[in-house]
């Protein structure tokens, strides 16, 4: 017996494999089969890692932000401090579940691939037909297939009858392939192994009897099983981003804690006031520094932006399964997609039906039988291919479906289309064989016998006598002969399927024999691009987006295809990537290769990966099962709608209508998504740089604790949040698609955002140390420290506020287009006014204040402003705000117009 796996079973004559997996033509022996259960197993696919939902929530935790909060969460609570490490707790847990909720129904592709797998087989066993269910076959099992069945495991063909395969949803391959027994010589791809049969796959026309060569794990779709479970999830480029940025902030963070608790430590200990009291107080001031310095709604913001992103793209018709996969979207620079299904319709359809009369063009969608015809209508052309036909097109559900081969399909969409009828009667059959490659029929056509044949131009062109010009038969010439050779070829050469036809019409007492016949005709058909695709492609052209093109059909259909559609650049095999190591696959990448063809599973993901270490941001479009393995291992894959479960559950979007228009739409909201979020940053950075040198600088300067603990919680919770989530549903910049993907070594904020936050954080600053040197930072009496206290309190809130509008414009966002900014600045400041004087402000330890100290509040904030026009212009003037923040949809004159 020989292993699965390890023949080429396409390379052995029957016999020879028959010998060697010990069996018959009648089949294995019921016996036997249960033995070789026990040793092979059952027929289905092996899961691994199932998901975890327990780790899963846990995983939400991850972040070195998170660590920091939750070491102050563990602090607050040993010193008793319960008020404020609840606050800090509910926002993390609020973060985490609803991170956890939107990622719960991921990591399904190893399931969706079993059910898959799971169907009815018919097989010889005791040499008698019985119906099992698959997952009992083993290797040396006989089976019986006919049209329409699923293939239950691969298997080596051992007799064939007019048998196609669709094999699509493996191969990429748009057309049913040809089957028959015949031995296949040297080591060919999946898509050109014509006498063995896939798992998954299924039968077209024909039938077969086949013997099982391999099962379960070790068919091509447990190969691709295995190729989904080792693919390794690429961190989001967002997550890269907030993971460098939380690192260096955190130990930011922990170096001014460490000498702000340093400082005052000194202070109370050469002042002799150090006590243990003392001690576990300037720990918990060090701890309300961290506290301030971490952004602490900067996990909600961003989950809640993220959240958002995914109502928004789903009224877009894309339902996304990750959460961190939106942002993502909107960093790609390189799409990588399938050709069937995605770039085309997954159709064939007539395009150009040729006679010697002329040539008429067909118009239309898909297989529905309405559809424009410009030129000379052959009627004899036309309805050749509406009689020399076994398939059958009809509508269910609002869509037109075809039973059998698509190929024939096309032809009575073209005859429905030409309004070509027909109620012939057929009396006999001659069918397609491969070898022959034609297929004839015999009707009755108003009391007279017709012969009409179609097939391959090089079979079906000798048999024919005569041709049909201008409706009359005349001789076929060499002239004739030579243009009807140059059309076919001209089809042909623009990757179109040509199919010949003819006729003749039989005396009474003639026998139906393809000879004499009379030629009508070419028919030319191609799986058509979708109509939107040639704009959408030019649309990532304009967005700085490559776009490469990876199928499993033949190098001249996907260049034809690309070439329509607007995918230039050279072509390279699934042959041909096979003998490139890595380092030659990045090469031909950087020069200008943006179609591979007859690829496998395995070439996808070595294309994705090679993109990855080039430093690309990859998104894999696709909907067969050849194409899952590879959307897991992208930075982002997306699935069509109409596409197989495995490709949809290993993907992070689902296009619900297959339109490769709306991965655009998506990329345009990844785009938006992040400048919302980018926004939020600066916002929580900005006003939180602020706090912390404040209180750093105090304690420099030997001042007073010019903010508690509590105080800053209220900042961060209440005056941050509330404005950072309301960015979350910003509009975004009208021209965001004319700029080119951020740097995937780009920072969370571009120099120019960050100079922004500085110099604000700075200006707020000094203006807070000025209120606070006036009003009790260096006082002992605690009256007046309280007095200070407010004063910087209220100005903080003041300073944020205004920080969200200054923000915003930044990025060019209408001032008024986004109500939900304006109720959250206002809410801001009338719980400020609710906390000030309705009686909570001994609770906070403030005091209200009077009308002549909001007005000096109200004069500090028109400085700031002031102080950020100042800042502006001089950005301007040294050409520092335009090139470098223009990329990012900064607005140069955003200050001066604020």
């Amino acid at each position: 017996m020989p292993k699965e796996g390890d023949n080429c079973f396409w390379q052995q004559e029957v016999d020879d494999l028959l010998r060697r997996f010990s069996v018959t033509r009648s089949g294995l022996s019921t016996a036997e089969a249960e033995d070789r259960l026990q040793n092979y197993g059952l027929n289905r696919l092996e899961t691994e890692d199932r998901l975890n939902p327990i780790a899963l929530f846990f995983d939400q935790f991850r972040s070195f932000i998170i660590y920091i909060l939750l070491f102050a969460v563990a602090f607050s609570l040993l010193i008793h401090e319960y008020v404020d490490s609840l606050i800090i707790l509910a926002i993390l847990l609020a973060n985490a579940i609803i991170g956890f909720c939107q990622e719960l129904s991921a990591h399904k592709s190893l399931e969706a691939l079993k059910k898959l797998s799971t169907v009815k087989a018919t097989v010889l066993r005791d040499g008698v037909k019985k119906r099992i269910d698959s997952d009992q076959l083993v290797p040396g099992d006989m089976v019986l297939l006919t049209a329409g069945d699923k293939v239950p495991a691969d298997a080596r063909i051992i007799e064939a009858v007019h048998l196609k395969a669709e094999e699509s949803a493996l191969t990429g391959e748009s057309v049913p392939v040809e089957k028959n027994s015949t031995i296949i010589a040297g080591n060919v791809p999946v898509g050109d192994r014509h006498n063995m049969l896939f798992s998954a796959t299924s039968l077209a026309t024909g039938n077969a009897r086949a013997l099982i060569v391999a099962t379960g794990m070790a068919t091509e779709l447990g190969r691709i099983a295995t190729l989904i479970s080792e693919a390794k999830e690429e961190m989001t480029p967002l997550q890269k981003r907030l993971d460098r940025f939380g690192r260096k902030l955190g130990w930011v963070i922990i170096a001014i804690c460490f000498i702000v608790f340093t400082l005052f430590f000194v202070k109370a200990w050469l002042g002799g006031g150090l006590s243990p009291e003392v001690f576990l107080s300037l720990a918990f001031i060090a701890i309300s520094l961290a506290v301030a310095a971490v952004p602490t709604a900067l996990p909600a913001v961003v989950t809640i932006s993220l959240s958002v992103g995914v109502k928004r793209l789903l009224d877009k018709k894309a339902l996304v399964r990750r959460l961190s996969a939106v942002e993502t979207l909107g960093s790609c620079n390189v799409i990588c997609t399938d050709k069937t299904g995605t770039l085309t319709e997954n159709r064939m359809m007539v395009r150009y039906a040729w006679s010697y009369d002329g040539e008429a063009a067909l118009d239309g969608s898909g297989y529905a039988l309405q559809g424009e015809i410009a030129g000379p209508v052959s009627s004899p052309l036309f309805r050749c291919g509406l009689l020399c036909n076994n398939a059958s097109v009809y509508e269910e559900g609002g869509e037109w479906r075809v039973s059998g081969d698509p190929t024939e399909a096309a032809l009575l969409v073209s005859a429905a289309r030409a309004d070509i009828r027909s109620d012939a009667i057929r009396v006999d059959e001659i069918p397609f064989d491969s070898e022959r490659k034609l297929m004839s029929v015999l009707v009755e056509e108003k009391d007279t016998r017709v012969i009409y044949t179609k097939g391959a131009l090089d079979e079906l062109l000798p048999l024919c006598r005569n041709i049909l010009v201008d409706n009359r038969v005349v001789p076929l010439t060499d002239e004739h002969i030579d243009e009807i050779r140059f059309r076919n070829q001209e089809y042909a050469g623009s990757a179109m399927r040509v199919l010949s036809f003819a006729m003749r019409r039989l005396s009474v007492d003639e026998e139906f024999r393809e000879e004499g016949l009379v030629f009508l005709g070419l028919q030319a058909m191609i799986d058509p691009p979708r109509p939107d695709v040639i704009d959408s492609i030019a649309r990532t052209r304009q967005a700085g987006i490559r776009v490469i093109m990876i199928t499993g059909d033949y190098g001249e259909t996907a260049v034809a295809i690309g070439r329509e559609v607007g995918i230039d650049g050279n072509e390279v095999s699934g042959v041909e990537l096979s003998g490139m190591d890595d380092d030659a696959l990045q090469e031909s990448l950087r020069n200008n290769v943006n179609i591979f063809s007859r690829v496998d599973p395995e070439h996808k993901q070595r294309i994705v990966a090679a993109l990855q270490k080039m430093g690309d941001v990859v998104a894999m479009t696709g909907d067969g099962v050849n194409d899952a393995p590879a959307l897991k291992r992208a930075n982002i894959g997306v699935a069509v709608g109409s596409g197989t479960e495995v490709a949809k559950d290993a993907s992070d979007f689902v296009l619900l209508d297959d339109s490769f228009t709306h991965i655009v739409n998506a990329i345009e909201e990844g785009r938006g998504i992040y400048d919302n979020i980018q926004k939020s940053i600066m916002l929580l950075l900005s006003g939180n740089l602020g706090e912390v040198l404040i209180i750093f600088l105090a304690a420099i300067f030997g001042m007073n604790l010019p903010l508690t603990a509590i105080l800053l919680l209220w900042i961060n919770m209440v005056t941050d949040g509330a404005p950072a989530l309301a960015y979350s549903v910003d509009p975004y910049n009208p021209q965001i698609m004319l700029r080119r993907p951020k740097p995937h070594d780009e920072g969370i904020l571009p120099r120019p955002k960050l100079a922004l936050l500085g110099v604000l954080g700075t200006i707020g600053t000094v203006i807070a140390l000025t209120l606070f040197h006036e009003f009790g930072g260096h006082s002992s009496s605690p009256e007046e420290l309280v007095h200070g206290q407010t004063m910087v309190f209220n100005f903080v809130v003041l300073y944020e506020v205004i920080l969200t509008f200054m923000i915003r414009r930044s990025y060019r966002v209408p001032f008024f287009s986004n109500i939900w900014v304006w109720l959250a600045a206002l809410i801001s400041i009338f719980l400020q006014g609710v906390l000030m004087y309705a009686g909570l402000a001994p609770v906070f330890k403030i005091v209200p204040l009077s009308l002549f100290d909001l007005g000096l509040l109200a004069l500090a904030g028109f400085v700031f402003v002031l102080f950020g026009i100042a800042y502006e212009f001089i950005a301007e003037k040294v050409g520092f705000s335009g090139p470098g923040s223009e990329g990012n949809g900064c607005d140069k004159n955003a200050f001066l117009s604020f």
